[in-house]
């Protein structure tokens, strides 16, 4: 893992790869345009059916997608590894867009190359660095609770850098017009990063992901919603950290049409849990609930999450295992979805 010791180099990596992907698909278009204007006048446009069968856009290039968020944010391009071109799977129903990401995943037709920041967990980072008497102003009572802990507790590194490989189709909702970044993955990813987080402070650590998951969203003027399942594997260069296995499972929505106090809708689910690679045993699990307020006539809503990390003292060895009883942080996290 000595090549995440560089993320400048990687991701510049990234950059000229995209640069050239996109050169050799514009050379593809431009050799297959004639042959392309004669197939559509034969037989015209693909048609979604009502099953939800994905349908075909005319053109495959290329595409970079963005997200903000406090506590995710990242940049991504998507670069088709065929001439086809990214499908579009026209339905509202839940079980009919999992069922067609997932029909050929286990060919990757797409690649996405991604990097991606995490603001409120860097910021935890650096108040207990940079400013500890006011980090530890952040301490309720005596019960070992710290606000800046609970706000910015939940991820285990700064910073990633990832590739996927897998399928790629864009979401829409039937009688949609509005174009928009829609897209739903199922295949394979790699990640990487040079630092690990342990209880909001860094540490020297080239580690990688491996996973196969599967993930969208959806974001209209009145609805939002967005999912991912994965299953993978993390492997430390750092020898203290103990590698795991792991399952995760996100789910959001954000519906303006319903009630204000409505606990059914306007909620979000994450839960992940790792295992020990060597022992089989449990070493950390994240169970977070969320609720989203909609502002009326407004695009945005007040977002609460809340719930809590409990970490084995088996999550570390050797000199980073500081403690032999489990450590449970309370999380709180609130936060404005646009």
């Amino acid at each position: 893992m000595k090549f995440f010791a560089h993320p400048d180099i990687f991701i510049l990596f990234f950059l000229v790869l995209a640069n050239a992907a996109q050169a050799d698909m514009t050379v593809h278009d431009e050799a297959d345009q004639a042959a392309v204007s004669s197939s559509a006048q034969v037989t015209g446009p693909a048609q979604q059916s009502a099953t939800g069968t994905p349908s075909s856009d005319e053109t495959s290039e290329a595409e970079v997608i963005w997200e903000w968020d406090p506590y995710y944010t990242d940049v991504g391009i998507n670069i088709p590894l065929t001439s086809k071109p990214i499908p579009t799977i026209t339905s509202d129903s839940e079980a009919v867009i999992y069922r067609n990401l997932i029909e050929g995943s286990a060919i990757p037709r797409y690649m996405t190359l991604e990097a991606s920041v995490y603001p409120m967990p860097i910021l935890g980072t650096y108040l207990k660095k940079h400013a500890p008497g006011f980090y530890s102003h952040g301490q309720i009572g005596s019960g070992g609770i710290n606000i800046f802990d609970s706000i910015t507790a939940g991820f285990q590194e700064p910073w990633a850098v990832s590739m996927f490989f897998g399928n790629i189709a864009k979401l829409v909702r039937p009688g949609e017009t509005r174009t928009g970044s829609n897209f739903g993955y199922t295949g394979y990813l790699v990640s990487g990063g040079t630092k690990h987080i342990k209880n909001n402070v860094l540490i020297d650590d080239n580690w990688y992901e491996l996973e196969w998951k599967i993930k969208g969203k959806r974001d209209y003027p009145d609805e939002k919603m967005s999912w991912s399942f994965r299953l993978g594997g993390k492997f430390n260069d750092n020898t203290n950290v103990t590698d795991v296995f792991y399952f995760s499972i996100h789910r959001s929505n954000l519906d303006h049409r319903a009630p204000f106090l409505n606990w059914l809708k306007n909620t979000a689910v994450d839960i992940k849990v790792q295992f020990s690679q060597l022992s089989g045993q449990v070493v950390r699990e994240e169970f977070i609930f969320g609720k989203k307020y909609p502002i009326k006539g407004q695009s945005y809503s007040a977002t609460l999450n809340f719930g809590f990390v409990w970490e084995s003292p088996d999550e570390y060895i050797g000199t980073l295992r500081d403690r032999n009883k489990s450590l449970l942080t309370l999380l709180i996290r609130p936060s404005i979805e646009f």
